[in-house]
């Protein structure tokens, strides 16, 4: 193999200064794309693994940054780090920043690779496709130098990009950081301190003149600070020194205003100019450098900062710039306390208390309530709990009157120092509320209605409402008047008498107080209260039976029937099955019927007939008609099955059902009226019977009440059907009917009753007539043949 350059020369002096820095700023790209691509340094990039195996192509960094093979050697230059850079895609990003470099400075690329190469060296590593003896040579002279540790190494790596970027005084401490053994050991550092020293030497004394001149000359301190920055731009004194200048007074209107947001954030906003490039920095008690505020930097002149330093008094610069260099004095705002206050503060006053709600600020420790009222009243709670969650409190034992209630957010300090934000102020005014209404009774009377009592409530409205099906709140529940239901018309809590609903009523009667706009729900009495019985009506039939008709009440399962003789109960299944029929006998009688209300006992109200007076019609189930009332209730007016007497009837208040009775509907039925008729014949020659004359009587009936009208009606084909089918032979009014107990009635002449066949039968028609019953004669003598 050919001997390597430093072989020939013998001595570790002919490697001359190496470096202890890469002094590159694409270095931190650099070493990004190495790890990327695999390699331990950047000179692996030039060649293969198979060409470092066997020794058939290396690099040499002794005279230049060389590619050799055993014939020819070859300096690398830009082109050729291209040319292997399309030739090898894997590692063109190495390859590519490497040509970068040595664009910028052919000696750079050299000093580069020796700053990776020496560590390496050193650890005795291999394979690195360097020329070996050149790699012995580089492990002796780095025996020579100051081993880097590895703040030592992050300070000489970050020296390129901080002077690149004029950060003189973030170079002084890196410089610093690396001793002065590394700057003895590689004289380029040592020319970058010496050339250091003499910038920071008239940034010092810029500074100083400028922080003379500045109470009495603001421009001419303002041109100094502005050349400090020029040369060294991270000048803390330089900064800070222009923010002075530019600050107001606390009683004149800040350029910049910078205002607490939700979330703990602080909004900035400045006046506008076009074209104008800004950087805003957030300037801070103590040695710590201004910072700027992320997402700056444009041309808006609007921000939002939004991770403050909790606990401390900041104040912010919108400095212009351009190229990256402040233009002029900054626009400074007003110090700020970065302290959030309580969020989402919500006071909602009840009977007696104060109920405060907020969200606490997630950087806050714990939340101070100083409550104010009347009559010099303050009272004060900590609220140390879980901060970014609503939290609550609730003062009670109030007055009626206003109250104020301060909300103080407690942070702590970088130091740990408590501080406190401004404090949220929020005034409410605690109302006069109704006193609950402890216990609601509901008496069912004992022979209709219900009556409402119960206790509490003293000095406030009691109000009888029906909630929405599920949706009746708890008793002591808060409301508004305005979104109460409408009170219930017929029901009067502590009225004196009995008060029953026109129609039928099942469900929850709940109490609610009343004081103003200000209500309390209260407890609840279940009813049952049945409609009433509609449109009744009697209609006699043979035998003393009355058939009673009417409209079943809603809600209703069964009805009692009452009269002088018995009474009886039906079931609804059964009334519309076979009706509703009493042997009441011929006289005049009066029927009472009643919706049934269950008493504890009961039997069921089911299907069957009616068999006698002082019986249930229920599949032949025989039972008490009783008078009491069930009740249940959803109040708290007694325990489960209590009552108390309410006007000789039952009342209960716990889970039972209060059922209310109605007062009987009444129906008189008068006594049995008979209208009877006979036809009398005779005999015409040697023909059949023929009739003549129509005897007819009436009994039984009232003298008060008119009868109806009788007709006899012929019809020559079939016997009538009804009044209009056929002839009208005869018409007697009621009032003839009335006048004679029996009376006989010659027929007309036409038609000629000598000619049969035909048929008569007589009808009554009018009012009343279904009260009066008709007995006819034997069918042989209507039919005439």
């Amino acid at each position: 193999m050919r001997r390597g350059f430093g072989e020939r020369l013998g001595l570790p002096g002919a490697l001359g200064p190496l470096p202890l820095a890469p002094l590159a700023p694409e270095y931190g790209k650099l070493t990004e794309g190495q790890r990327a691509a695999g390699l331990r340094y950047a000179g692996e990039a030039l060649t293969d693994p198979q060409e470092r195996a066997d020794g058939s192509a290396f690099v040499s960094v002794l005279d230049g940054v060389a590619l050799c093979t055993p014939r020819r050697r070859r300096l690398v230059d830009e082109a050729a780090l291209l040319d292997r850079a399309d030739a090898r895609p894997a590692h063109a990003p190495v390859l590519r920043l490497l040509a970068a470099i040595r664009r910028q400075d052919p000696a750079l690329l050299r000093r580069v690779l020796l700053y990776q190469l020496l560590p390496l060296a050193r650890q005795g590593a291999d394979g690195l496709g360097l020329d070996p003896a050149e790699l012995a040579l580089l492990a002796k002279a780095s025996r020579a130098l100051p081993d880097l540790d590895g703040r030592q190494r992050t300070a000489a790596e970050a020296l390129a990009p901080l002077w690149s970027r004029r950060r003189l005084r973030a170079c002084a401490h890196a410089v610093t950081a690396l001793g002065p053994d590394a700057l003895r050991a590689d004289p380029w550092l040592g020319a970058l301190d010496a050339r250091l020293r003499r910038r920071l030497d008239r940034c010092d004394r810029d500074l100083a003149a400028a922080g003379s001149a500045a109470p009495a000359d603001p421009a001419g301190a303002e041109a100094g600070y502005l050349r400090v920055l020029a040369v060294a731009s991270d000048d803390d004194e330089a900064v800070r020194g222009l923010i002075r200048l530019g600050a107001v007074p606390a009683s004149a209107d800040a350029p910049l205003t910078a205002l607490p947001v939700e979330g703990g954030r602080v909004a900035l906003a400045w006046p506008t100019r076009p074209g104008v490039r800004w950087r805003v920095l957030r300037d801070a008690p103590g040695p710590d450098r201004a910072t700027p505020v992320p997402g700056t930097g444009g041309t808006a002149s609007t921000a939002v900062d939004a991770d403050p330093p909790v606990g401390l008094r900041v104040r912010y610069a919108a400095f212009p710039v351009e190229d990256g260099r402040p233009t002029g004095v900054p626009l400074v705002s007003h110090p700020l306390l970065v302290a959030p206050d309580a969020e989402e503060a919500v006071l909602e006053d009840g009977p007696a208390r104060i109920a405060v709600r907020w969200r606490r600020p997630r950087t806050a420790t714990a939340t101070v309530l100083t409550l104010t009222g009347p009559g010099a009243l303050t009272l004060r709670h900590t609220a140390d709990h879980t901060a970014g969650h609503t939290e609550e409190h609730v003062f009670t034992g109030l007055e009626p009157g206003a109250y104020r209630v301060l909300l103080t957010a407690r942070h702590s300090s970088p130091s740990g120092e408590p501080v406190d934000s401004p404090g949220v102020l929020r005034t409410v005014t605690v109302h006069p509320w109704p006193r609950p209404l402890t216990a609601l009774t509901a008496d069912a009377g004992p022979e209709e209605g219900v009556r409402f009592t119960g206790r509490g409530a003293e000095g406030a409205e009691v109000r009888l409402v029906v909630w929405p099906e599920g949706t009746a709140p708890a008793p002591g529940t808060e409301l508004r008047a305005d979104t109460l239901p409408a009170p219930l018309p017929w029901a009067r809590y502590g009225a004196p008498g009995h008060t029953v609903p026109e129609v039928a009523f099942a469900g929850l009667v709940s109490a609610v107080t009343v004081l103003g706009e200000r209500a309390l729900a209260g407890p609840g009495v279940r009813l049952d209260v049945p409609g009433p019985v509609g449109a009744p009506r009697a209609v006699r039939e043979p035998g003393g039976q009355v058939r009673l008709l009417f409209d079943w009440p809603s809600g209703a399962g069964a009805v009692t029937a009452a009269w002088p003789g018995g009474d009886l109960r039906i079931s609804r299944s059964a009334y519309v099955r076979e009706g509703l029929r009493l042997p009441l006998g011929p006289g005049p009688s009066r029927v009472t019927l009643r919706p049934h209300v269950p008493e504890p006992g009961d039997g069921p109200a089911g299907d069957g007939d009616a068999r006698g007076a002082g019986r249930d019609i229920a599949d032949g189930t025989a039972g008490p008609g009783g008078t009491g009332a069930r009740s249940s209730g959803a109040g708290t007016g007694g325990r489960a099955g209590d009552g108390s007497a309410g006007g000789g009837g039952r009342s209960r208040t716990a889970r039972t059902v209060v059922g209310v009775r109605r007062a009987p509907v009444g129906v008189d039925v008068p006594g049995e009226a008979v209208v009877r008729y006979r036809l009398l014949t005779r005999r015409r020659g040697l023909r059949a019977r023929v009739p003549y004359a129509v005897e007819v009587s009436a009994e039984g009936h009232d003298p008060a009440v008119p009868l109806p009208e009788l007709v006899l009606v012929h019809q020559t084909a079939v016997r009538p059907r009804h009044a209009e089918d056929g002839t009208v032979l005869l018409r007697i009014d009621g009032a003839a009917l009335a006048r004679a107990p029996l009376q006989t009635l010659e027929l007309p002449p036409v038609p000629d009753l000598s000619r049969p066949p035909y048929a008569l039968r007589a009808f009554l028609l009018g009012d009343g007539a279904g009260a009066v019953r008709l007995e006819e004669p034997a069918l042989t003598t209507l039919v005439v043949r």
